[in-house]
């Protein structure tokens, strides 16, 4: 016959030898809880990483047709009295390429008068070029940009300025004010 002793022992064994069932329950709450919250923040945090690269992929469009733009802006040049970009493919205008020499009366004059910003202003072949409205899209997107030129509006009498812009579906507007560089050869 077992003692008094050994049966407390078989009792406390017993007592402690599973889960009852609403440890059960109270723990896979628990667990379901906890994964349903780790689920959802590794879903944001791939969301963000997606918007981040669009982001990304966005700015260094831009950033590529801002210096492409401001390449054209360099190969802009009057040099023969009729205003054109230069070949992109030969080396930088020289100081003597952007304008007609004075000598040059009939191309000179012609440079003199897109000068004076009249209806056919220095800068308006150059926003021609660029075109009114173009889209750009990043490598390995489907986003794409609007790019925008147009004549500044506040242009003075001798004001040669021209606005491009960057409009992307979501984010800033990225604006530049510019002045093409053979309008220092304005007289």
């Amino acid at each position: 016959m077992p003692s008094i002793r050994q049966l407390k022992a078989k009792k406390h064994q017993a007592s402690e030898a599973g889960f009852s069932l609403a440890e059960a329950v109270v723990s896979a709450g628990i667990l379901t809880v906890s994964s349903v919250a780790l689920i959802s923040v590794f879903t944001s945090s791939v969301e963000s990483v997606k918007s981040i690269n669009n982001r990304d992929a966005v700015s260094a469009a831009i950033n590529a047709d801002l210096a492409e733009t401001q390449r054209l802006n360099d190969y802009y040049i009057c040099f023969t009295g009729i205003c054109s970009v230069a070949s992109l493919a030969l080396p930088p205008p020289t100081k003597y390429q952007y304008a007609p020499s004075p000598n040059s009366l009939s191309a000179f004059t012609t440079f003199a008068g897109f000068c004076k910003n009249t209806p056919s202003n220095l800068s308006q072949a150059l926003v021609e070029k660029l075109g009114s409205s173009t889209t750009i899209q990043p490598k390995n997107s489907t986003i794409a940009i609007t790019r925008t030129a147009r004549l500044h509006p506040n242009n003075g009498s001798n004001g040669h300025l021209y606005i491009v812009e960057w409009s992307p579906p979501e984010g800033p507007t990225t604006q530049i004010i510019l002045s093409p560089t053979v309008s220092q050869w304005c007289p």
